[in-house]
């Protein structure tokens, strides 16, 4: 747990009274900033359509290994079953992130959240949090890449030149 210049933590800054919180606060001491880490396979990867769900986060180049689906929903799931190396990223989030991630991810209804071991592009590995879906469809179909991005803009690649096609 982080600590601030006191030496107090997010959760013991929060039990002191408001009037000594302020008082804090006005001297500059702050409630430390807890960071969280969390293994992003799908939509939450830079460039991707809800990656700024994640606020300011730090992004790393990473893999694990499973099993990914496309849901069908325009976004995939995540089983650890499976040894196909799954491409995504390790993000970096404060609790403002980790809070903005659980309600796009549907946390704990849709999602639940494990952590698992993660290995950074580059060298050396981290414990991350993933989030796993509750109750995956059986006709989800798997992405054998493991690259949801790359799976992504070849069904989507796929999906325009039969429109063009009509």
């Amino acid at each position: 747990m982080k600590r601030n210049q006191l030496g107090l933590t997010a959760i013991e800054m929060k039990m002191l009274p408001t009037a000594a919180r302020r008082e804090l606060a006005r001297m500059g001491i702050k409630e430390p900033v807890e960071e969280h880490k969390v293994f992003v396979y799908g939509t939450l990867i830079a460039g991707e359509c809800n990656a700024h769900w994640a606020g300011n986060a730090r992004r790393q180049k990473a893999w694990t290994t499973g099993t990914i689906h496309d849901t069908g929903w325009g976004y995939p799931a995540f089983v650890k079953r499976g040894r196909t190396r799954i491409k995504g990223e390790v993000l970096t989030v404060d609790d403002d992130g980790f809070r903005s991630m659980d309600r796009l991810e549907g946390y704990p209804r849709l999602y639940r959240r494990e952590q698992i071991q993660v290995h950074l592009v580059g060298g050396g590995s981290v414990l991350a949090w993933v989030y796993i879906m509750n109750n995956l469809t059986l006709d989800a179909k798997v992405i054998e890449s493991g690259d949801w991005v790359a799976y992504r803009k070849a069904r989507d690649a796929e999906r325009l030149a039969s429109d063009e096609l009509k």
